[in-house]
């Protein structure tokens, strides 16, 4: 016995299928998120990582997040970076810490102790007028190489409406 769709139910039916897809892909209120590899899992000072991203709405602020992934055998209980967002009349620069693990050394963030993933709150509600931005991420440890980090990232959310 042989099935036909008519066209109409053919083409609705794709057209679902895809716009399922579509929004499967990022949640609706995440306008960026992107990690990059860190070489070799050493992180040194020379090496800034960049990204990029753009706010289209005015009517709300927006939620900036820093990511980090590191291995069980960093060395540390904290990261120290230097933060630079920049675009449309903006220029924010400063030091920011994310702690990666509490006084006792228990990592405080979610993995396993081959990888532990962290993702720090930096600005929230933070107003951004419409435009494209740059954020620039450098580490500001005393070792010049940093061993251990296995990837950083950046995670922007639509936040609160404006009021």
């Amino acid at each position: 016995m042989n099935i036909t769709l008519p066209n109409r139910t053919l083409l609705a039916l794709t057209t679902a299928v895809v716009a399922c897809l579509s929004a499967c892909n990022m949640p609706q209120n995440t306008l960026a998120e992107e990690f990059q590899e860190i070489p070799d899992k050493t992180w040194s000072w020379s090496d800034s990582k960049t990204f990029t991203f753009t706010i289209s709405d005015s009517t709300h602020y927006s939620n900036l997040y820093l990511g980090l992934r590191i291995q069980g055998t960093y060395a540390y209980s904290n990261l120290w970076l230097i933060s630079q967002i920049q675009g449309n009349n903006t220029n924010i620069k400063e030091q920011v810490q994310i702690e990666v693990a509490d006084q006792t050394g228990r990592w405080l963030g979610e993995g396993m102790s081959n990888l532990i993933t962290y993702l720090k709150p930096v600005y929230l509600q933070k107003k951004l007028a419409p435009g494209t931005y740059t954020w620039t991420l450098s580490q500001n440890m005393r070792d010049e190489k940093l061993n251990g980090v296995v990837d950083i990232g950046i995670k922007v959310e639509k936040g609160q409406p404006i009021l």
